[in-house]
């Protein structure tokens, strides 16, 4: 499921920066970058100032990302994961670009004027945090007419078309939901979510953190370590250990989608 969210994810971010997708399946995706893309994602800034100065003809790299862990051998590409470099600099190139977009989804073509429903798309990336860390990322889906809540939500959009203008013999749907109520329904939705899953990374990190305290505490005891020093470790052992969830919001858009996209 992660490697398809993080499929979902990749397409979409390549799709919006105008990126020429030359093949994807669910776990391989290959984008000839622009030279947009180029020069924030790939570290060749001595390229790009010759370009620059000679007036040559750019010639933006070609990427393939495989999501697969399990690599097939002789397959090239780039093994992308949560917590890779390379996906967090994607993350930081999107969330320079604008956390927030307005899209329409083009229908059949049809002379039948037909409605545009309000959805609330949002994408978070949860991070759970301790000696070690794991980041997953959720996309939810609010109808603001009737409330309907949809998770996995960029999955099922996978397939669909979208514009930045109103389609021909559309038209979009008021919303009786506001923006602000309807963000703080996903946020009470995913707090919910969160306190019903299993905890038990965060009591295994914290019965490591006591253990070590408990040796740090036995040897200040029998030592001659000052008090600054003990509290110092004790500083360090808490914050390496202590357990806690971060959660992020990635993007977020207003999307108009026919009666018939879910």
């Amino acid at each position: 499921m992660e490697n398809q969210i993080l499929m979902n994810y990749l397409y979409r971010y390549f799709q919006a920066n105008n990126a020429n997708i030359t093949y994807e399946d669910n776990r391989k995706i290959e984008v000839e970058l622009t030279e947009e893309l180029d020069q924030e994602l790939i570290n060749r800034p001595f390229y790009w100032q010759y370009i620059k100065k000679t007036g040559g003809i750019a010639q933006p790299m070609t990427l393939t990302f495989i999501t697969d862990k399990k690599q097939e051998e002789k397959e090239k590409g780039e093994i992308l994961h949560f917590g890779s470099p390379r996906l967090h600099q994607i993350f930081q190139s999107a969330l320079q670009k604008g956390t927030w977009t307005l899209l329409y989804e083009q229908g059949t073509h049809t002379k039948k004027v037909s409605p545009l429903f309000p959805w609330l798309i949002v994408n978070v990336k949860i991070s759970y945090v301790s000696h070690q860390r794991k980041d997953r990322i959720v996309s939810y889906g609010l109808q603001l007419i009737h409330g309907q809540l949809v998770d996995n939500m960029m999955n099922r959009l996978y397939d669909k078309t979208m514009t930045t203008v109103i389609p021909n013999h559309s038209f979009p749907m008021a919303s009786l939901i506001q923006l602000n109520s309807g963000l703080h329904r996903v946020k009470h939705n995913l707090e919910q979510s969160l306190q019903e899953e299993s905890h038990e990374w965060a009591e295994q990190a914290i019965k490591r953190m006591n253990d070590e305290l408990g040796i740090l505490d036995a040897y200040h005891q029998s030592s001659s370590q000052s008090l600054e020093e003990y509290e110092l470790e004790r500083k360090a052992i808490v914050s390496r250990y202590d357990p806690h969830i971060e959660v992020n919001i990635i993007n977020s858009g207003l999307f108009y989608l026919t009666e018939s996209a879910l």
